[in-house]
C-alpha cells in the first residue's frame, strides 16, 4: 500500500494518521536513488508504490529492478523480464524481504520469494531499503526528530520488526498477533524488551 492507502487504513482502526507523517519502504527506495544518483527504474510491483519516484520508469535498460508486493499480478514473464534487465546490467533493489505475510485470506506468500529467486537467477545480492535494515529505521528516527531511546517499535515479526529495531537503538514490542503465530520466538536469537498479546495492551504496558 502507500502511504495514503495506509494512513486510510491506520485511521480506520481508530489510530489518527496521515500520510505524510508515513515511512514506506518505496520512500526509502526513492532516497536511495537520489543517493546514487539513478536516472532509471523498472518497478516489479504494484503501481500503487509508484508514488514519490522523480527518476523514469522504463522497460530499456534501467539502473535497477525495484521489486515490492505484486499479489494477483504476479506471472513468472513478469518476473523472468526483471531477471533480464538484471543480466543486463541493473542492480538489484527490494522494498523488504518478508517470507508471507498474513491477510483476512489467511497466509500468502510475500516479496521475499521473489528477491530471492532473482538474486539466485541473476547472482546478484539485493539491496533491501525497508525493514528489517537499519536505514530505513534511521529515516524514520530522522523524521520525528527524537533520539533512539524516546522512539518505540511495535510489531508481530520478532526479526524483521523487533530485530531490526534493537540493532537501530529503538525499544522493541513483540506483539502476539498476525505473523507472531507463524514465527518462533525460540528460533531467534532476538529479545523483545517486551510482549503483549494485543495492541490494545499498550496503554496498561506504559502506565
Amino acid at each position: 500500500m502507500n502511504t495514503a492507502a495506509i494512513a486510510r487504513h491506520m485511521n480506520g482502526l481508530g489510530i489518527r494518521s496521515v500520510p505524510d507523517e508515513i515511512i514506506s519502504p518505496p520512500g526509502a527506495a526513492a532516497a536511495y536513488m537520489k543517493q546514487h544518483q539513478f536516472t532509471s527504474y523498472h518497478l516489479l510491483a504494484h503501481q500503487e508504490l509508484n508514488i514519490g519516484f522523480k527518476e523514469e520508469e522504463t522497460d530499456d535498460r534501467p539502473n535497477v529492478v525495484i521489486v515490492g508486493d505484486l499479489g494477483d499480478i504476479l506471472t513468472f514473464d513478469r518476473i523472468d523480464f526483471a531477471f533480464r534487465l538484471l543480466m543486463a546490467g541493473a542492480d538489484l533493489l527490494a522494498l523488504h524481504k518478508d517470507r508471507f505475510w498474513q491477510t483476512e485470506q489467511g497466509l500468502r506468500m510475500d516479496t521475499g520469494a521473489m528477491v530471492t529467486a532473482l538474486e539466485y537467477a541473476s547472482g546478484k545480492t539485493a539491496t533491501v531499503v525497508g525493514k528489517p535494515e537499519r536505514p530505513f529505521f534511521d529515516m524514520a528516527i530522522k523524521t520525528l526528530g527524537l533520539p533512539s531511546n524516546q522512539v518505540v517499535m511495535i510489531g508481530d515479526s520478532i526479526e524483521t520488526d523487533i530485530g531490526g529495531a534493537q540493532r537501530a537503538g529503538i525499544e522493541a514490542i513483540l506483539v502476539r498477533t498476525g505473523n507472531y503465530q507463524f514465527l518462533s520466538e525460540s528460533e531467534s536469537d532476538v529479545i523483545p524488551d517486551h510482549v503483549i498479546d494485543s495492541i490494545a495492551d499498550l496503554p496498561v504496558l506504559f502506565s
